[in-house]
């Protein structure tokens, strides 16, 4: 595909070259479109999304235009508008993203939410221990130990990159630090017995031969690990679910995603120990999340 280069000509002010970009990501079917471009802009420029119409009316500098111009052709190959910004929202805090981790997604903060009312509800000890598996960017982890400043957690995941990353955004919040430790394991292997509260996790759960069907944005950027749950996507689901039994605590939650219609199989996975304390579903009423208590006495 031939991409658009905003260099090649002179532009009157900023507003005018955003206008031509939003047309060039339309006709190129690029989803909000407007809002990328001002996302984009506010990132060239180093100032927050609010104060970009201030600067509208400004001569458009060398400097700001090859960093917008590159940003635009990278959006224009469908990388991921949270990649080429390197940074993204959570809640209320934000995080360090790159390529080696899924970007943080609206539907997982409705999770969190559902989760911080689950563990309030249940009289779980203010200094519960818990973890983040497949934990990415860290974001569980972090909005785990910042809504509930006594726990102790660990930011789980199996890739050495995305505990680079989880590493990077400890750092950002060195309020947690003391709190939060990094493991690298392949889902609850590296946890014994009795020795958790709290697990919550995004693990993959899309069907290995679904992958290669999603989007461009998702297919050719997000890493394929945090993606691919195998035959059926209930693989890393059914292993999860083996693994917590053992290592959660008696009367300890287990919070996890799961994809749209998976939900009546994974019940067929849950041994008598479990009750379903909720099963949840998104803003779009797709099936997406379970929230369980773990019953040893059973």
């Amino acid at each position: 595909m031939c991409l658009k280069n905003f260099k090649i000509k002179k532009w009157n002010s900023i507003k005018e070259l955003l206008n031509a970009a939003v047309q060039v990501l339309e006709k190129a079917n690029i989803d909000d479109a407007k809002q990328n471009v001002n996302q984009m802009a506010s990132k060239a420029l180093n100032i927050s999304y609010t104060q970009l119409p201030l600067h509208w009316q400004k001569t458009v500098s060398d400097s700001f235009l090859n960093d917008f111009d590159s940003m635009i052709n990278r959006r224009l190959a469908h990388e991921p508008l949270q990649y080429i910004l390197g940074e993204w929202c959570f809640l209320d805090f934000e995080v360090y993203v790159d390529k080696g981790v899924l970007i943080p997604r609206p539907e997982t903060e409705d999770v969190f939410l559902a989760a911080e009312k689950a563990i309030k509800a249940n009289f779980i000890r203010l200094d519960f221990h818990f973890a983040d598996i497949g934990t990415g960017t860290g974001v569980l982890g972090l909005a785990m130990a910042k809504y509930f400043p006594e726990s102790i957690g660990y930011l789980v995941d199996v890739s050495d990159k995305a505990l680079e990353i989880a590493k990077s955004n400890l750092q950002k919040y060195s309020e947690l630090k003391s709190r939060l430790n990094l493991i690298k394991s392949d889902l609850l292997e590296a946890f014994k017995s009795d020795s958790l509260d709290v697990i919550i996790s995004n693990p993959p759960y899309i069907d290995s031969e679904e992958v290669k069907s999603l989007m461009p944005e998702v297919v050719d950027y997000e890493p394929h690990l945090a993606l691919d749950g195998g035959r059926n996507g209930l693989e890393l689901i059914d292993k999860l679910l083996k693994q917590a039994e053992i290592v959660l605590r008696n009367k300890g939650l287990l919070i996890f995603e799961h994809g749209h219609g998976q939900r009546n199989e994974i019940k067929k996975l849950l041994s008598s120990c479990w009750e379903i304390l909720k099963e949840g579903n998104d803003f779009a009423k797709k099936e997406r999340f379970f929230i369980l208590k773990l019953l040893k006495d059973n």
